[in-house]
């Protein structure tokens, strides 16, 4: 756990939505230490971030800060209270239309009601339970979702969006966006087929222009159900060997995470969609992860 006074920066936030490099960093804060600028300030004069990005990361990085004191408060008065996270603002205002990604059963104990939770950036470590692949149920709802899905990131990341969210409507309506950086490793919910592989757009990211410019690996379960996990990095592909048609296991590695296609900073989506005959996106279905990929491991929150 972090230090209190040792707070979040708004250098950390731009730098893990992938805005800045670690030595663009560097350069600003040696600039910086020479100034009474703002460290934001800087970057934009250096054409590095626009005044938008600046803001965003500012108030991301001011709700981090409350996570990491709520946190830091609670584990000193109960020692014993489970380390759990806290959405980021735009998730928080959905709390009365989400169902559960996490519970208090399965990863950090997050409230049914907001969709679930990965461990907080404010956080170091936190342990979680062994994954069990449980038979898929033929209907699923928010009051009930699908279970037996292991974590995709195996506990790296964070919530970012959920469901029913800024861009999580119509099909997407029950995806979750998974805030990570560049080149973390994704790992398979479940075991099934792999039905179609995309590798070949760049981590640049960009606005809804882009929303076909993706790449993503999609795999098909048991009862139908399909698995997609969408903006992963160019050139993941050659890395883990991975071709349509090819059987895999949960917690099997199938890429890395990117900034492909529609998207606002590096992240990786997913989502389960219903069954179909045809090979084409269907409607996405409410379901819930239920431990870490990689059984009885302690999987590390993203830095």
């Amino acid at each position: 756990m972090r230090r209190h006074q040792d707070k979040i920066r708004v250098g950390e936030v731009l730098l893990q939505k992938g805005l800045i490099s670690s030595a663009q960093l560097r350069d600003a804060l040696a600039t910086q230490g020479a100034s009474h600028l703002k460290l934001g300030e800087i970057l934009v004069q250096q054409g590095v971030v626009t005044p938008k990005q600046v803001r965003q990361a500012l108030n991301e990085q001011l709700w981090r800060n409350v996570i990491a004191t709520c946190v830091l408060t609670a584990s000193t008065l109960l020692p014993n209270l489970p380390k759990v996270a806290a959405q980021l603002p735009e998730v928080a205002d959905q709390r009365r239309h989400q169902g559960p990604l996490l519970s208090q059963n399965d990863i950090g104990g997050g409230e049914p009601a907001t969709g679930g939770t990965t461990a907080s950036p404010a956080s170091s470590e936190i342990y979680y339970p062994a994954f069990v692949e449980v038979p898929l149920a033929k209907r699923a709802s928010v009051d009930s979702p699908l279970k037996g899905f292991c974590h995709p990131l195996n506990g790296q990341g964070w919530l970012s969006q959920g469901i029913r969210g800024r861009t999580h409507r119509g099909r997407m309506e029950y995806a979750y966006d998974l805030a990570t950086s560049i080149g973390t490793p994704v790992y398979a919910m479940r075991a099934g087929k792999v039905i179609a592989v995309q590798d070949k757009y760049p981590d640049i990211g960009g606005g809804k222009e882009n929303i076909s410019r993706f790449n993503y690996v999609w795999i098909e379960h048991d009862e139908g159900y399909r698995s997609v996990y969408v903006h992963l990095q160019q050139g993941f592909r050659r890395k883990v060997s991975i071709k349509s048609g090819d059987r895999v296991k949960a917690g099997q590695l199938i890429g890395y995470s990117g900034n492909s296609g529609w998207s606002t900073g590096p992240h990786l989506h997913v989502e389960v969609q219903k069954p179909h005959k045809k090979r084409k996106f269907t409607k996405t279905v409410p379901f819930k992860i239920s431990g870490a990929c990689h059984n009885n491991q302690l999987a590390r929150t993203a830095k």
